[in-house]
């Protein structure tokens, strides 16, 4: 007999970060949640009748002022880590908010609850058979494993290509990374490659990781691709993706500040490639590829006609054209992938996925 709400779900929320601190604002006074255990690297914190609302509020001012929970929450039991609590504290759902691998705790947490996650290592940065043991094992446990949010955020567009079900599809492409998207526009308006770094860089956009060769080297768009790629059946490492990395060897060791110096070395070999594109019509996107016939998957500028679904993104916005088998005319999707609001909406879209589903 599905639960009809009548007693909150229990939460065990691991991360307390940008992600994990917008999941509890946004949930604040929501009586469909109550979060009993927090964590972060430095260890957990629970109490079997919840944490209240000021104390969440408490929990969040120490998180933003750079501290750790376990240094000043003294009112609730301490524990070692977030698994520690999952069977004493009969959670239904294990949030992962963290950018950790936490492969080994997803895996023992399904023995004892669901799991809703925006972190796309454990899913991603394993051997496809690893993968597949966490989506046996939730199956044959009953409970629900949920990463929709990890590609797309609250577009959720994992969830799309399962929701096609046994039709699937032959193909997608599109861009899947917020700050890739945003510096292509740029480099399509005639705008070097080292000032559309920047300004992603810069507040109140702030795209970029803290290190922006994290998102030029294209390993977290790659996995993303994997994800969308296993979510469509199919045993795919990240190895499997031919990624174009962005940053060329000599500048991968500089120290931040002179790699953003250096950045410029690249801008005359991509503006030139830019211009001819314009002159001919034509636009140049950071874009993911994936033929599930052929088995090719690759991430690199690719150019398309001006008039492409792609070219209708805005700012940081994600976009992906699906190809269905069977279909006469590609799916486009496109919205906001990322962002901590955009976030917290997809990992509350996942913990209702729970709620309808717990026994």
């Amino acid at each position: 007999m599905k639960q009809q709400m009548a007693e909150p779900l229990k939460v065990a929320l691991l991360g307390v970060g940008t992600i994990g601190r917008a999941l509890l604002q946004a949930t604040h006074g929501d009586l469909r949640f109550k979060f009993v255990v927090l964590g972060d690297s430095s260890g957990a914190v629970a109490k079997k009748e919840g944490f209240a609302d000021s104390e969440i509020a408490e929990i969040i001012r120490l998180k933003e002022s750079g501290s750790s929970i376990l240094d000043h929450w003294g009112t609730s039991d301490h524990l070692e880590g977030v698994g520690e609590a999952l069977g004493n504290y009969y959670v239904d759902a294990l949030v992962d908010a963290t950018a950790s691998q936490t492969f080994d705790l997803i895996n023992r947490s399904l023995n004892y609850t669901s799991v809703v996650t925006a972190n796309k290592i454990p899913i991603a940065d394993v051997h496809y058979g690893q993968y597949e043991k966490l989506v046996s094992k939730a199956r044959k446990e009953g409970r629900i494993l949920d990463f929709g949010t990890t590609v797309g955020a609250g577009m959720r567009i994992p969830d799309v290509i399962m929701e096609m079900g046994s039709n699937g599809v032959n193909r997608f492409m599109g861009c899947l990374s917020g700050t890739m998207s945003f510096i292509s526009q740029r480099l399509n308006q005639g705008h070097t490659l080292s000032s559309a770094v920047k300004a992603a860089m810069e507040p109140p956009r702030s795209y970029t990781e803290p290190d922006p060769r994290v998102d030029l080297g294209g390993l977290d768009f790659g996995r993303k691709l994997v994800i969308l790629i296993r979510t469509c059946g199919k045993a795919v490492e990240i190895n499997d993706v031919e990624i174009q990395n962005l940053v060329p060897p000599h500048l991968k060791a500089l120290p931040l500040g002179e790699f953003l110096e250096s950045l410029g070395d690249l801008d005359h070999s991509l503006g030139t490639r830019f211009e001819d594109a314009r002159i001919n019509g034509d636009v140049i996107w950071y874009v993911g590829t994936a033929d599930l016939v052929k088995r090719i998957y690759s991430i690199e500028f690719t150019k398309f006609p001006a008039n492409d679904p792609i070219t209708s993104s805005r700012d940081s916005d994600n976009v992906l054209t699906l190809y269905p088998k069977g279909w006469t005319r590609p799916v486009s999707i496109i919205g906001p992938g990322a962002g901590p609001t955009e976030t917290a909406s997809g990992l509350i879209r996942g913990l209702r996925n729970v709620a309808e589903n717990v026994y």
